[in-house]
């Protein structure tokens, strides 16, 4: 599968744009992710791409986030099938835990940028992210503890995590809208 027909898919299945600018987000990151850790880097970020395209569909049924993507080889949908906290299976594999980390970590970077007086990601320094981190309250919704496991899981440091997700979403700021 290309880039391109991910997208196509990603935009087929998904009409919310805040989360097709999520899956944008992620699949830069994880390409960057990639690069990185000397890994496929296409692969990688259709995975990203991808993570959350049957969103809309599962949303209502978590246990099956992740399971209504089709048409890539099993390594991938592995990866995508992977990131979703309550059906992980029992098969690890770098990229899986790269989705699992960065996915939270790409809320976090946004709501970064949305607090700041410009809204753009263009403000937002790897040392905001990480003051915002252990605060609760910022981003509820994201789950720190699958951001933490970068280190463990991927062998990267947060603060150079957090470097890599950033440098890679201000790459496409455009695309997502900050």
């Amino acid at each position: 599968m290309t880039k391109d027909e991910a997208l196509k898919i990603l935009y087929s299945l998904l009409k919310n744009p805040n989360l097709i600018r999520h899956g944008l987000a992620a699949g830069v990151c994880m390409k960057a992710l990639a690069k990185k850790l000397d890994q496929e880097e296409q692969q990688w970020e259709i995975v990203g791409i991808l993570h959350d395209a049957d969103y809309e569909q599962t949303k209502d049924h978590p246990e099956q986030h992740g399971l209504l993507i089709t048409g890539l080889d099993e390594e991938l949908l592995e990866a995508i099938k992977f990131h979703n906290k309550d059906n992980i299976p029992a098969k690890e594999s770098l990229m899986g835990w790269g989705i699992y980390c960065c996915d939270e970590l790409t809320g976090i970077i946004v709501a970064c940028a949305l607090v700041r007086p410009d809204k753009k990601l263009e403000s937002v320094e790897v040392d905001s992210v990480l003051k915002k981190l252990p605060i609760k309250s910022f981003a509820a919704g994201a789950i720190r503890e699958q951001i933490y496991l970068c280190e463990e899981k991927l062998g990267i440091p947060l603060p150079e995590f957090v470097e890599i997700c950033l440098k890679a979403m201000k790459s496409i700021s455009v695309e997502i809208g900050l």
